[in-house]
């Protein structure tokens, strides 16, 4: 009877709760599923993107479970911006680099002679100031191999080579000839993205 009693008092208060809190807390459960479905979608995508490497039956099955999360909710990511403002914002800040991409070209600029880029890498960045040149450029490649063709090449052009800092997150490299310096920097990101950073400072 205890039960019967404590149960009818439940039935009683949520009789009483109105139809707009209803709707609201109706409204915030589908936005949360939303979320969570549109943030399925972006992590496959990304996953997708992030295993070159990847043997082709998983890389299959990841591309037909994306299609067919997709055709069961289709536009769900574009609705579920609409319902939370920011939601891939707060989305990148809880997974570091997930909408990050990768360049599909060059921006606009030269690469610094006599420095030949490494293969695979994309200009990201330019800037000219007077004499000063700095470019970027951003890619999936292994600090240690692209430390190594630059020191090697820079090395044979006749560059004297100096270690400035060294972490297992990244390194600073400075080469000079006595007419100007080349600053070389590598920084592993958190998106298993490699950037690396060239500067040309006359003497």
């Amino acid at each position: 009877m205890n039960k019967f009693g404590l149960l009818a008092q439940i039935i009683s208060s949520l009789s009483k709760v109105r139809t707009g809190t209803w709707l609201i807390l109706g409204a915030a459960v589908l936005g949360l599923f939303g979320l969570l479905v549109w943030a399925s979608i972006a992590i496959l995508s990304w996953l997708w993107g992030q295993a070159p490497t990847a043997t082709e039956t998983g890389k299959r099955l990841a591309g037909d479970t994306l299609t067919q999360i997709e055709q069961l909710a289709p536009g769900l990511k574009e609705q579920a911006e609409q319902w939370i403002p920011g939601v891939k914002e707060q989305l990148d800040r809880w997974l570091p680099g997930l909408a990050s991409e990768l360049p599909e070209s060059d921006v606009s600029g030269t690469d610094i002679a006599p420095l030949p880029r490494f293969p695979g890498l994309v200009r990201s960045h330019f800037m000219r100031e007077g004499p000063n040149v700095e470019v970027g450029y951003r890619g999936r490649a292994s600090l240690e191999r692209v430390l190594e063709h630059y020191t090697l090449g820079l090395v044979a052009a006749g560059y004297a080579h100096e270690v400035m800092s060294a972490t297992a997150k990244g390194e600073q490299h400075r080469f000079g000839d006595g007419a100007e310096s080349i600053e070389l920097s590598l920084l592993r990101r958190a998106d298993d993205l490699l950037e690396v950073q060239v500067k040309l400072l006359p003497e």
